[in-house]
């Protein structure tokens, strides 16, 4: 069975705005981070990062850089949850004091294995929603520390939230970077939760499809200055009002270390619709070649929107050049 992606995030955009639910005020801050210029940083047990509505499912993995300092208390925390609507089925959490990481099911305790303060660690997590063939399998950097198979209940999954969750009174500050949520609906084992990490470029010219779409600034003249800023910001914007237009961007590059592969190339937009049957689809564009992905329904108020692409327009795997030469294609979609 294929693996999907649901949602990731470097954090790269330096907002909170690739969540659809934050409780207190977690930030997205440059000071203690695993990759690049961001990570995000919740402060005790009050502050969480949340995906919700995410298409039912009884199967995902999900994997992050996470790491946690001044634990000073004796209390349990969430780190990963997935949950039915506001019930928890099953997730990882930690004990402030001893630092134990926790496979829960259900608010029981099922197995731990230990985790030190101050140190990035990359956490994956393995889950299946059954009443009887459930399981729930953590890995640290890549190696398998707990397992617990049987009942993991027998509802949907529909949110996952990352960070602490309010079961207990805590001191600490966790990090998180790099994250990811995979439906692994039909796969017939837990398997290792793969470290990735999640660059981001930034528009850096005009496009093959440049000045269709307006911009705030009252024209269609160098489009790309109103949509690159880092953190991403709406102060100024591109909009359309007419139905199938391009927009198009030439992208900085991100270049490949030793060893170092790209599995996607995933175009990001922060947007919004006004009215109620706007669309917005994404692609790339490479050797004058376009691959548009599928409509997608842009929010009432900002949020990011994506599209996952693992092969290059015209085929084959993303390499250094294609990285240097793509551009990021937007296409109204909908009705106006």
């Amino acid at each position: 069975m294929a693996i999907t992606r649901v949602w990731q995030s470097g954090a790269e955009t330096g907002t909170l705005l690739e969540f659809s639910s934050i409780v207190g005020a977690p930030t997205a801050q440059t000071t203690t981070k695993y990759t690049d210029g961001y990570a995000y940083s919740m402060a005790n047990n009050a502050q969480n990062l949340g995906v919700v509505n995410v298409t039912a499912t009884r199967q995902v993995r999900i994997g992050a850089r996470i790491r946690i300092n001044n634990n000073i208390t004796d209390n349990e925390i969430g780190l990963i949850d997935v949950r039915a609507i506001s019930t928890q089925l099953a997730g990882l959490h930690m004990k402030g004091d001893t630092l134990n990481l926790i496979a829960d099911v259900a608010g029981t305790n099922q197995d731990t294995d230990s985790y030190a303060s101050d140190v990035w660690y990359h956490m994956g997590v393995d889950i299946k929603i059954h009443s009887s063939a459930g399981w729930i399998v953590v890995y640290k950097d890549l190696i398998e520390i707990m397992r617990f198979e049987g009942n993991t209940g027998n509802s949907d999954i529909t949110n996952v939230t990352l960070g602490p969750l309010l079961l207990a009174s805590f001191s600490g500050t966790t990090y998180m970077d790099d994250i990811y949520i995979d439906d692994t609906t039909g796969e017939a084992t837990a398997a290792v939760v793969p470290a990735r990490s999640f660059q981001y470029v930034i528009p850096t010219g005009n496009g093959n499809y440049n000045g269709n779409w307006t911009g705030s600034d009252g024209n269609s003249v160098d489009n790309y200055l109103l949509v690159d800023e880092i953190p991403a910001a709406s102060a100024d914007y591109i909009e359309e009002t007419v139905t199938d237009q391009l927009e198009s961007f030439l992208m900085d590059t991100y270049t490949l270390a030793a060893n170092e592969g790209c599995v996607a190339v995933i175009p990001i937009v922060l947007c919004q619709r006004t009215g109620a049957t706007e669309l917005i689809a994404l692609g790339t564009r490479y050797s004058a070649t376009d691959v548009i992905g599928s409509d997608l329904t842009p929010p009432a108020s900002y949020l990011m929107r994506f599209e996952r692409q693992t092969t290059k327009p015209g085929g084959g795997a993303w390499d250094q050049t294609a990285i240097d030469g793509f551009e990021l294609v937007m296409k109204s979609r909908g009705t106006y």
